[in-house]
């Protein structure tokens, strides 16, 4: 009883991604090309710790990018590099089609105000573009959805513009509307905004998981009682850790409210922190857990590969 309770305590404290013919061929050759000279002028490679991460997500099929405490650190290819651009310490990291939206804190040398309010940006480009509340506020739960971009805040503190409470803004920033957030449980860790639909929302909180259709007026539990952690929407699941006494990584099917349990790697005290999915390849995806430890499997749980143990990138 006194390792559960540990353990959950612990997590509470730490939770606050062959063309047809020759001119497609070439146009494709061209893009490949350019892609890959924008990558090695935007990043560096990276060996070393990472211990402290706020976020992860796809940024294409094969980078996954970790929101860390030093700044974006990348897995592409089997390999660890880091963005020469952002040095901040973003949180509430969210991917999504065409970059990236955060908050945080600035980096060592950055001109940024503290904090830096509601930010969007792309790995590979220097500049980010802010969103509103910098030198106000910093959204530690923050949900984006991929595609559509409605953003969902939790606001821990009174700003400018918003009063404690869980708001959303459908158009950048520009206008911000306070929910109602009936039944959201205890004390919200982490928000999930479906990619197309802008009203289904998901929060992990201290009691479990709770989702909305109405866009965050009212929510229902859809698990058991527990921590809740790794939320991740794609079309039609929604992916969310849960923490017990022991760790689980479940699926929820919208059509049918069917879940099935996925099959985790092997954990000691552990559980999961945050998930990514692959959105090119179906079965893949990534999670990062409490103890520093980040996996990834293409085969849907089947098997894992370990690509940072407690902290040290492999």
């Amino acid at each position: 009883m006194k390792i559960k309770i540990g353990m959950i305590m612990f997590i509470s404290m730490l939770i606050l991604a062959a063309c047809s013919s020759d001119s497609n061929q070439n146009e494709t050759s061209e893009e490949s090309s350019e892609q890959k000279e924008s990558v090695e002028k935007s990043t560096a490679s990276f060996d070393g710790s990472l211990e402290h991460v706020h976020g992860i997500g796809y940024m294409d099929a094969d980078t996954l990018a970790y929101a860390a405490h030093s700044g974006i650190k990348l897995h592409k290819g089997g390999e660890w590099l880091e963005s020469i651009h952002h040095k901040n310490d973003y949180m509430g990291f969210n991917v999504v089609d065409n970059g990236f939206y955060t908050s945080g804190h600035p980096g060592e040398g950055s001109d940024l105000p503290n904090p830096i309010g509601l930010q969007k940006g792309k790995v590979m480009e220097e500049d980010l573009s802010a969103l509103g509340f910098e030198g106000e506020s910093d959204f530690h739960a923050m949900g984006v959805g991929a595609r559509n971009h409605a953003v969902y805040v939790l606001n821990e503190h009174a700003n400018s513009e918003m009063e404690q409470g869980l708001y959303r803004s459908l158009d950048d920033g520009e206008s911000w509307e306070k929910l109602a957030a009936e039944n959201s449980g205890e004390k919200i860790f982490q928000i999930a905004v479906h990619p197309d639909d802008e009203n289904r929302v998901a929060l992990a909180t201290a009691s479990g998981i709770y989702v909305s259709e109405d866009g965050g007026e009212t929510f229902s539990r859809i698990s058991e009682e527990g921590q809740g952690s790794g939320l991740h929407f794609s079309e039609d699941r929604l992916y969310y850790g849960l923490y017990t006494g022991t760790p689980s990584l479940s699926v929820y099917q919208w059509e049918d409210q069917s879940k099935e349990e996925i099959e985790l790697p092997e954990m000691n005290e552990d559980a999961v922190m945050y998930l990514a999915k692959n959105p090119e390849k179906k079965d893949t995806f990534a999670i990062f857990t409490i103890k520093g430890n980040s996996y990834t499997t293409s085969n849907n749980g089947e098997s894992w590969e370990n690509i940072i143990d407690q902290g040290q990138t492999k």
